[in-house]
């Protein structure tokens, strides 16, 4: 195994200089383009019978130095390891450099700044462009901010000179235009040396990402044609060019997941429980392709990786006693919940790589020792999803853990049988969907005559819309509201659906499922999961039972589709057997609102529509109240964010939330400052700080929110690149087992371009403003 990776970044410290014009006196040098920025490029595994081999790659652009790591495996030596990393340098005397933010919003003004290195033993005269043949941004200056208007160029020149053995920076201010990745073409000539460089800006659109997914389940077991439609349903208040539109076929259930194994959720995950929507659905794959006896290297190889990884990752939660909770030691004790969730995991992933026996033997131990004398299994540690906090549901649950680990279940069958009589007992007292759905489950596995009893119960629950059944405690939209595929069920309307279809297909096979999978994938993300985590891992193991039972992705089928809206698209998606796990996709334009398709041959295939936007305005019914106070500090940003839990019934008042998540989205060109995160879990009920997209947004954990019980977190952040005019900056509150419970808030910070401009562009205005400062 070989890594090659960046010994250090490219050289990113700003030079203070000025702007000198001096005519050249020989022909510039043409420069040779760089566009390959990489920090890590070489991860990858030889197989080599001789003991030698040559391994020929293209070095990337950057200018650094790059450590050649590796380790070789042998079976009878075993293990040998580099005893000292290889570097290779890679470096030219006279080159350019930007550093860029990890994004910016369309419609602000962000200062490049470009570092011109001189290596070279004598001071050197650069012209430096900065073309904007693409047209996907304005270039600007200070004088434009009280006209408004964009400097209409596609170039702008500026030299600088440079002196031997250092650097100098200058900056361009530009306003982007477009959204997505655009292109900063950068190019510095002198009479005896050059450099051209091409960076990738990301530019998002203003407010907060919505997404949708429409998926519908096609069988023509029965039929050779079948007609279909769906809609792209943007809000009018939509913010403008931020639609992204797809249309998608595959012929197997599994396609999107196996394709996005690492982001099935677009939510983030840092407790106990949440780690695991990056192991547990690993398992399932691995085992799906076992089943359907189909090879895929690739996805395997990756999935035993994140089997490894989250392994070890779920090992850091894990008390002395063997159990597990959210956030490991730093919570009281262990949880029942969560400990069965795992032991039931860890004795399935023993399969496909190395789980110490010794583990899964504890956490059993710990379950047992927790059994009431009536049967029940109480919660001891915290529990942050409240529907799992029904004792006859969470009883059901752990004699899972039990019944699954069948190498141990004599060893347990006492605890097994009382809580088996408890379930018997107390299935007839309760109408509980979620409790009945697990008890179902756990009484089918065992195959106790009493699942019978409860799924009759349960069929007499169901809710039923054209060809689709489910379970809810919610009704759905009637007829002349916002349409069925508007409709966002609660993630435990998922769990208890999915657990009925597992009980179903145990107990009568795949026949009158169907309904009940056409709801289920209706309700899935573009990535192959669904809303939260637990509906995710339960969703996927039913869906996959259903796939194994009835052979799905061996048919073969023309999807015929046409987009209307606007400007028109169509074309023909094939799915046959030997691309029926690959998902194929066609980007629609964004104008997009309608796709009609037809779908003609034999089998089944799952065809979806999924499309993004974005909003700038507030929830309408917030389950939150957030507050900021912002100060402004020079470079630095210090915030307080406050939140509270607003219950949607009078009734509720006493409650609280389950586990809430804060996502501090910072303004465009602001970096966390991580070092101050111990302030924030200081706060009460914070439990857990993480950043993500490169330290541009916060996300704080709480493990619940009550009503009237204001929680305020301190955030600084260091201003870290030149940016003015920025956008509002979303904050959004969630709760993470129920995510329809939501509110958004938005801040601003003041910042004018004659904050980052320099020299030239700044004006006579700005100069007498910073004079006038100073």
């Amino acid at each position: 195994m070989f890594r090659i990776g960046s010994d250090y970044p490219s050289p990113r410290r700003m030079f203070a200089a000025s702007s000198v014009r001096r005519p050249f006196t020989a022909v510039p040098v043409a420069p040779k383009l760089r566009k390959n920025f990489l920090e890590d490029w070489i991860y990858e595994n030889i197989d080599t019978d001789g003991g030698n081999f040559t391994l020929s790659k293209k070095i990337p652009d950057t200018i650094t130095s790059w450590v050649v790591t590796g380790f070789s495996m042998n079976p009878n030596t075993g293990i040998a390891l580099t005893a000292n990393p290889t570097k290779i340098q890679v470096f030219q005397p006279f080159f350019v450099s930007t550093n860029l933010p990890y994004s910016v919003k369309r419609g602000e003004v962000i200062a490049i700044p470009v570092i011109i290195f001189n290596y070279m033993d004598k001071a050197l005269d650069a012209e430096v462009v900065m073309e904007n043949t693409d047209n996907e941004y304005d270039f600007t200056e200070a004088t434009n901010e009280i006209e408004d208007k964009p400097l209409d160029v596609v170039q702008r020149v500026k030299r600088v000179s440079v002196p031997s053995n250092t650097g100098r920076s200058i900056s361009f201010m530009i306003r982007p235009k477009k959204i997505g990745q655009i292109t900063l073409k950068i190019t510095a000539t002198t009479p005896l040396a050059g450099d051209a460089i091409h960076q990738m800006l990301k530019v998002e659109p203003e407010g907060v990402t919505q997404y949708e997914n429409r998926a519908v389940f096609i069988n023509l077991k029965d039929k050779n044609v079948h007609n279909d439609k769906l809609n792209v349903d943007v809000p009018a208040e939509a913010i403008p060019d931020s639609e992204y539109i797809e249309f998608s076929v595959v012929g197997d259930l599994l396609g999107p997941t196996l394709k996005n194994l690492d982001k099935l959720v677009r939510m983030p995950y840092g407790c106990g429980e949440q780690n695991m929507v990056n192991f547990v659905p690993n398992i399932l794959v691995l085992h799906y392709l076992n089943a359907i006896s189909k090879s895929m290297p690739a996805v395997t190889e990756k999935a035993k990786k994140f089997l490894e990884i989250g392994y070890q990752r779920e090992l850091t939660y894990k008390h002395d006693d063997g159990s597990y909770s959210a956030f490991g030691k730093s919570d009281k004790s262990g949880s029942t919940w969560l400990t069965a969730y795992v032991m039931r995991s860890f004795h399935q992933a023993a399969k496909y790589t190395d789980i110490d026996p010794k583990v899964i033997v504890e956490g059993l131990d710990f379950l047992a020792s927790k059994q009431s004398p009536n049967g029940s299994f109480p919660e001891y540690g915290k529990l942050f999803d409240s529907a799992h906090q029904n004792e006859l549901g969470l009883t059901a649950f752990v004699l899972l853990a039990f019944l699954e680990n069948v190498e141990h279940v004599e060893k347990y069958k006492p605890q097994v049988d009382n809580g088996m009589k408890y379930l018997m007992d107390n299935v007839d007292k309760t109408d509980d969907q979620y409790s009945l759905a697990i008890a179902a489950l756990a009484l089918q596995i065992a195959k106790n005559p009493a699942a019978d009893k409860v799924l009759t119960k349960l069929q007499g629950l169901a809710k039923q819309k054209s060809d689709r059944k489910w379970w809810s405690k919610v009704d759905a939209p009637t007829e002349g509201s916002s349409a069925i595929w508007r409709w966002q069920p609660n993630s435990n309307d998922v769990e208890i659906t999915s657990y009925i279809l597992l009980a179903v297909l145990d107990k009568e096979g795949a026949e009158n499922a169907l309904p009940i999978v056409k709801w289920l994938i209706s309700q899935r993300n573009s990535n192959g999961g669904f809303a939260s985590t637990q509906d995710t891992v339960v969703g996927l193991q039913a869906l996959i039972s259903f796939a194994e039972k009835t052979g799905a992705g061996s048919g073969t089928m023309d999807i015929e589709f046409i987009s209307s809206g606007g400007e028109e698209n169509k074309g023909t998606i094939a799915v046959n057997a030997e691309n029926s796990l690959v998902l194929q996709t066609q980007v629609l334009p964004k104008t997009t609102r309608q796709v009609d398709f037809t779908a003609k041959g034999n089998g089944s295939s799952m065809v979806q529509l999924s499309y993004r936007y974005n909003l700038a305005e507030k929830d309408k019914t917030p389950s939150f109240q957030v507050t900021t106070n912002v100060k402004e500090d020079q470079n630095l940003l210090i915030m307080d964010v406050c939140a509270e839990y607003i219950p949607a019934d009078a009734a509720d008042q006493e409650k609280e939330s389950n586990m809430a998540v804060m996502e501090i989205a910072l303004p465009s060109g602001y970096t966390a400052e991580t070092d101050a995160f111990n302030a924030i879990e200081a706060v009460d009920r914070v439990k857990r700080t993480e950043t993500k997209n490169s330290d541009s947004m916060v996300i704080v954990y709480f493990d619940g929110l009550k009503p009237a019980d204001n929680k305020c977190v301190p955030v600084r952040a260091v201003k870290t690149h030149a940016v003015a005019k920025q956008k509002p900056a979303a904050v959004s509150i969630y709760d993470y087992y129920q995510t329809n419970r939501r509110a958004t808030e938005y801040y601003q910070v003041n910042s004018s371009l004659c904050d980052i401009c320099e020299g030239e562009d700044c004006g006579t205005s700005c100069q007498k403003l910073k004079e006038n400062n100073n």
